[in-house]
C-alpha cells in the first residue's frame, strides 16, 4: 500500500487503524509517504511504524503528490524485495471501508484485462454525483484506488512520470490507462479500470469553522488550477500522445495555451479562476525535484 500523507498528523492514526479490516485478512505491507509537512505528521508516522512492522515510513521534503507518486512507482515498489501483485494508493485522511482493500483485489483478479480497481466514496455530500461519475466514466478517484503490478511496469517501462506540480493525478491515471498508456483521443478501453462496488472510503465533511473554511478556500484554489491544467494538458496529450508528457506541468502554461482561458462565470468558481489565470500569467515557477 502506498498512504500519501501530507500534514495529515489527525487523520493518518484512523487510516492506520481501519487497515486491517479493510484487508480482509489480507497480507499487506505499508508504505506512508511523508511529503513536504509542516505539522507532526512524520512523527506519528514514526510511532505508527514502530508499533507495526508492516509499516515503513518515507519521508520526502517536497510537498507535491505526484511526485510522491512518481517516488513510490519509480523506486520504493520497484526495490521491493518481494514484488506486490497488486498496489493500493490511498490519502492519510480517509478510512477505507470494511474488506475494501481486499475487494479492490478481487476486482482487478476477476478482470484480466484490468490495470486497475476504482473505490468508491461513502460520504460527502456529492457523494451520489461523485459514484455515478465513476462508474459511467470508468474514473479513478485519488482518494482510494488499486493498480496492478502490470499497470506499474507499463509507466516504467514507457518512462511515464506524473508531471510535478500536477493537480489531480488521478485524472491523469486514469486516462493513460484508457488510453492503453498511448495518449490520444481513443479513451474507449474502458475494461482497463473496473469499478469495485464493495470498495468504499470515508472521509470527515469540512464544518463551518475558520480552520475548515480555510481548507475549502486552498481546496478550490486547487481545484481552479486543475481545471485550467485539465483544458490545456489533455489538449496537449490528445494531440501528441503521452510522449508529450511534461515534467514540470508548470511548463504547459505558455501566453498561447493562457490566452484563450477565461473564468467560470458561475459565482463560486469565478474569483478563484480569475485570481488562478493572473497568477499563472505572471508565469510563476516551482521548484522542481531532484531526478529519481
Amino acid at each position: 500500500m502506498c498512504i500519501f500523507a501530507r500534514n495529515e498528523a489527525l487523520h493518518l492514526p484512523r487510516c492506520i487503524a481501519a487497515l486491517d479490516a479493510a484487508s480482509g485478512g489480507l497480507d499487506y505491507r505499508a508504505h506512508i509517504l511523508v511529503n513536504g509537512c509542516d505539522d507532526d505528521t512524520a512523527a506519528v508516522a514514526a510511532v505508527l511504524a514502530a508499533a507495526d512492522t508492516r509499516i515503513t515510513v518515507h519521508e520526502l521534503p517536497v510537498g507535491d503528490k505526484a511526485h510522491a507518486w512518481n517516488e513510490y512507482v519509480f523506486r520504493i515498489a520497484r526495490k521491493a524485495a518481494t514484488p506486490a501483485k497488486t498496489h493500493v494508493f490511498l490519502d492519510g485522511d480517509i478510512r477505507p471501508g470494511r474488506g475494501a482493500v481486499a475487494a479492490l483485489f478481487r476486482a482487478i483478479d476477476e478482470a484480466p484485462e484490468a490495470y486497475g480497481a476504482a473505490a468508491l466514496p461513502a460520504s460527502g455530500r456529492s457523494r451520489h454525483f461523485w459514484v455515478a461519475q465513476l462508474r459511467r466514466n470508468h474514473y479513478l478517484s485519488g482518494n482510494l484506488y488499486a493498480l496492478s503490478e502490470k499497470a506499474l511496469c507499463g509507466f516504467r517501462q514507457r518512462k511515464l512520470r506524473l508531471p510535478f506540480g500536477a493537480k489531480g493525478e488521478d485524472g491523469i491515471i486514469a486516462y493513460l490507462l484508457l488510453t492503453d498508456f498511448a495518449g490520444g483521443s481513443d479513451d474507449r478501453h474502458r475494461d482497463r479500470i473496473v469499478v469495485a462496488e464493495d470498495a468504499s472510503f470515508e472521509f470527515d465533511p469540512l464544518m463551518f469553522n475558520a480552520r475548515d473554511i480555510a481548507i475549502y478556500r486552498r481546496r478550490l484554489r486547487r481545484y481552479s488550477e486543475r481545471h485550467f491544467q485539465k483544458s490545456i494538458l489533455y489538449r496537449r496529450l490528445k494531440r501528441q500522445g503521452a510522449g508529450a508528457m511534461p515534467e514540470n506541468i508548470y511548463d504547459i502554461y505558455t501566453d498561447e495555451t493562457l490566452n484563450g482561458l477565461y473564468p467560470r462565470p458561475d459565482p463560486v468558481n469565478f474569483w478563484f479562476d480569475a485570481a488562478t489565470l493572473r497568477r499563472l500569467k505572471r508565469g510563476r515557477r516551482r521548484a522542481r525535484p531532484a531526478p529519481i
